[in-house]
């Protein structure tokens, strides 16, 4: 409690309300891997891990001073860099503390110990680390930048300096976090004061570039995709003819169909789980296991929440003392909105399948933790918000003024006539 006197914080103003969201999707998450795991399974547990470690980091992050920790957005921009170096290029034969390493023909995870093999040491994904870092990094530089955004010089810088990390992610590869990553950037550029004669003449020119180049996905010749994500594309827009790559959304929307308007928890259903045939339910897909155990019903409320989420991002946002913390508040309630649309589209085989978790619910370390810590920021704006900057400026001219009344005015009624 003295540390939040000597910061000016009050604990009235910590954000419960988010802290609540966030358990709630938690205990959702638990119950729901609790249904899902089997014989030999450690779902539960990884997950209770996963989310004591998140909200020890969010209480952390909390406490610290977002300015303090946005001064730091160099050295976080370039450390995030060398993991994303180390990704790519470091093997086990090269350095055996800490390399590269890969998951089917993706190599996105950085392994620490395990003697270079499967199953061992120690995994985490950089491009988790990226999400946060980069939430900093553009706020921070749209700052620097307040009045040059809409200059070619100004634009030209911010989108290199950004495009530089989205590239080593896209050639892991992975194309769902780099097209979370380039939304969010263009989302809270727009918040920081894109002018609308740019924003029009980006999307004038940006739309039909975005039509070509989905045409261009399509193509024998094209290069710039993997042919396994040219296939998940074409197997969204052509699913009879790819009726093996959309085998798990097609069984995935079968299980949300089978949970009805309630689930089969809920009405004591105890027939076959179609969840059973969706790979790693546990993770990207587990939206369709929330379908399947609690139905429309249960669905509509794990939305409802992320909405509340993002409502209450965005009212601290407005509610920010300044246009660093306003523009850190808008920059994680996107973040996490994008995902968890990404995620639910793709559940709904409405997208491609993309393999972006749901936020705060999805099974993954990495994921998690970095989500919940991200939270932090959020919070210890809301701890320093514009309600409680005038309060603490009415306290002190409260007390400077009882420090030094008023002076006693002049008494001219003993001088004579």
């Amino acid at each position: 409690m003295e540390y939040f006197k000597k910061k000016g914080y009050s604990i009235s103003n910590y954000r419960f309300s988010v802290v609540f969201v966030i358990l709630s999707l938690l205990g959702i998450s638990c119950f729901v891997l609790y249904r899902l795991q089997g014989d030999g399974d450690n779902f539960v547990l990884k997950q209770m891990i996963g989310g004591m470690l998140g909200l020890f980091a969010m209480v952390v992050v909390s406490l610290i001073d977002y300015h303090f920790i946005c001064k730091m957005f160099i050295p976080l921009y370039l450390f995030n860099l060398l993991l994303l170096l180390i990704c790519k290029f470091v093997d086990y034969s090269t350095f055996h503390l800490i390399y590269g390493w890969r998951h089917f023909e993706a190599r996105r995870w950085i392994k620490i110990g395990g003697s270079g093999k499967a199953g061992s040491g120690f995994e985490f994904m950089p491009s988790e680390i990226t999400k946060i870092v980069l939430i900093i990094f553009i706020a921070k530089l749209f700052c620097i930048f307040e009045g040059k955004l809409n200059t070619f010089i100004g634009l030209v810088i911010c989108t290199a300096l950004v495009a530089v990390p989205v590239f080593f992610i896209f050639d892991q590869p992975d194309l769902s976090t780099s097209i979370v990553l380039v939304a969010t950037f263009l989302a809270v550029l727009f918040i920081a004061g894109l002018s609308y004669k740019v924003f029009f003449w980006g999307l004038v020119t940006g739309v039909p570039l975005l039509v070509g180049l989905f045409w261009y996905a399509q193509q024998d010749y094209q290069i710039l995709f993997k042919p396994w994500q040219q296939q998940r594309i074409l197997s969204l827009l052509h699913p009879q003819e790819y009726k093996d790559l959309m085998y798990q959304q097609n069984n995935a929307a079968a299980a949300i169909s089978s949970g009805g308007m309630f689930g089969k928890f809920i009405t004591g259903d105890t027939g076959k789980r179609l969840t059973d045939s969706v790979p790693v339910v546990e993770s990207d897909f587990i939206f369709s296991a929330i379908g399947e155990e609690f139905g429309f019903f249960g669905c509509a409320v794990v939305l409802f929440i992320f909405a509340l989420f993002v409502f209450f991002s965005f009212r601290i946002a407005r509610k920010a003392k300044d246009r660093l913390g306003y523009l850190l508040a808008s920059g994680v309630a996107i973040i996490i909105t994008i995902q968890a649309a990404v995620n639910v589209g793709v559940v709904l085989s409405l997208l491609p399948n993309t393999g972006i978790p749901l936020p705060f619910v999805s099974s993954g370390l990495s994921s998690l933790v970095t989500n919940i810590a991200t939270v932090g920021l959020l919070l210890n704006i809301g701890l320093q918000n514009k309600d409680v900057e005038i309060d603490d400026r009415y306290e002190f001219e409260k007390d400077l003024l009882s420090d030094h009344p008023k002076e006693k005015q002049l008494d001219f009624s003993d001088i004579g006539d």
